[in-house]
């Protein structure tokens, strides 16, 4: 049986087109190749957006800059093993750089200071000495460090620079503005202006729910460190080796026919959905990057092959800022063999909506735990199980296997246990580690 594959129409070529500038691809994958006709199908849509090998940049073009802000928490809580490695894991990182990068670090206590203003790498002078002075003490103005730290950002952000923010914290805010509300509207200025952002937890007492949220609204990474000695680690994943800049400001949209229900959006990267449509914005794509997302619908019955939805991918050259857009159908076939519909199923498409859907029955044991509800907890993470081996009875596939087994392991556990408030945190690390943007390194072969 061929591979379930969607048949994609191309509507309209890029315009715009630079020559020795990357161009964007655009392509997408359904559950099966074939749906059963006169039925109610749940249709899973996979959308992939990669970089042609076509026209590929030169190899002598310079590398883009990173320009990243070190927003550092300096409170009273790091006193001790904390805040020594912090200054370690910062003197490390900052290290790796390379001497064009741009660097700026800010502290934040009860006050905020910045310990170094955004300059190149090569211009900062004794590093070691400098971290030496970070001294922990007070309270934890966060929202006014993270202002900070993107005023510093500002200062170089320009066409040909990564303007990142990376956050270390331990504790929640303590001084200034605390809502969630006020610092999700400020991740989404910070994602409107190019800003980046990542969040890193330390230990267990920061608020796991808003890091996480501001890295997804920041189209960054969430990284849940239990340990100090760990927080290199997280710290150097945030300045991985550079890579090369293919498109700025790409937005992709997908719009379901009108007679489709229950349009739903999944996953780490924040789609918006309005009525049948999903969009999505990427402030950077790389040229090494094979951007995912996950939506699902349900379609009316229907005896024959039809267009279920359009896509479109609009971006700017990151060179030139010149637009470009693809458009394309995706088009369903339909059988009356429920034996062929089976064997059309696309196991890369399948593998991704059981990691969805443990996702999901993590994200509301989270939920039940907050409300103290620990039974509730439990069967939500045992439907997912559920939902997992259902997917996979007529695939039996290795990989949907393993992530089973590993759910029934760690249901186990805390059945013989019980759920903790730590689960909380395991289980949304869990969640980010499902929902992060995945490479073309982490695609499976299709």
């Amino acid at each position: 049986m061929r591979k379930a594959l969607l048949s994609l129409l191309l509507i309209v070529l890029p315009f715009g087109l630079a020559w020795g500038q990357p161009q964007l691809t655009l392509n997408s994958a359904t559950d099966r190749a074939l749906y059963p006709e006169n039925s109610r199908n749940q249709i899973y849509l996979e959308v992939h957006i990669g970089s042609s090998k076509q026209n590929p940049a030169p190899e002598t073009a310079p590398a883009p800059v990173r320009n990243i802000a070190f927003v550092l928490d300096r409170s009273g809580s790091m006193a001790g093993a904390p805040i020594q490695a912090l200054r370690q894991a910062v003197s490390a990182t900052l290290n790796a750089l390379t001497d064009r990068d741009i660097v700026s670090v800010v502290l934040f206590g009860s006050e905020v200071e910045t310990l170094i203003e955004a300059k190149r790498r090569d211009q900062i002078g004794d590093l070691d000495t400098l971290l030496a002075q970070i001294e922990p003490g007070g309270g934890s103005a966060l929202y006014d460090a993270l202002n900070q730290g993107a005023a510093q950002l500002r200062r170089y952000a320009g066409s040909a620079t990564l303007n990142h923010l990376v956050l270390v914290t331990d504790g929640p805010a303590t001084k200034g503005p605390r809502e969630a509300d006020d610092f999700f509207r400020l991740a989404e200025v910070f994602a409107r202006e190019g800003i980046t952002l990542s969040t890193i937890g330390l230990s267990q007492d920061f608020n796991e729910d808003l890091l996480a949220a501001l890295a997804r609204i920041g189209h960054g990474h969430f990284h849940y460190v239990d340990q100090p000695g760990k927080l290199v680690d997280a710290l150097q994943a945030e300045i991985a080796p550079l890579r090369t800049l293919a498109a700025r400001d790409a937005v992709l949209s997908i719009e379901f026919v009108p007679d489709c229900k229950k349009v739903e959006t999944y996953g780490w990267i924040p789609g918006e959905l309005k009525a049948n449509t999903a969009t999505y914005h990427f402030p950077f794509v790389f040229t090494d990057q094979d951007l995912s997302v996950l939506v699902s619908a349900e379609m009316r019955d229907r005896r024959f092959a039809y267009n279920v939805a359009t896509l479109r991918l609009q971006w700017k050259s990151a060179d030139d800022g010149a637009t470009h857009e693809l458009t394309k159908l995706v088009q369903i076939s339909l059988v009356n063999d429920e034996r062929l519909s089976r064997e059309s199923t696309d196991s890369a498409v399948v593998r991704t909506t059981v990691n969805t859907l443990i996702s999901e029955g993590m994200q509301q044991a989270i939920e039940e735990i907050d409300k103290g509800d620990f039974r509730r907890a439990l069967r939500a993470l045992r439907g997912a199980l559920q939902d997992a081996r259902g997917l996979n009875y007529p695939l039996d596939d290795p990989q949907i296997e393993a992530k089973i087994k590993q759910l029934e392991v760690y249901l186990a556990e805390v059945q013989a246990r019980g759920l903790t408030q730590l689960d909380r945190k395991i289980l949304r690390s869990g969640l980010f580690n499902q929902f992060q943007t995945p490479t073309a390194d982490d695609q499976p072969d299709r």
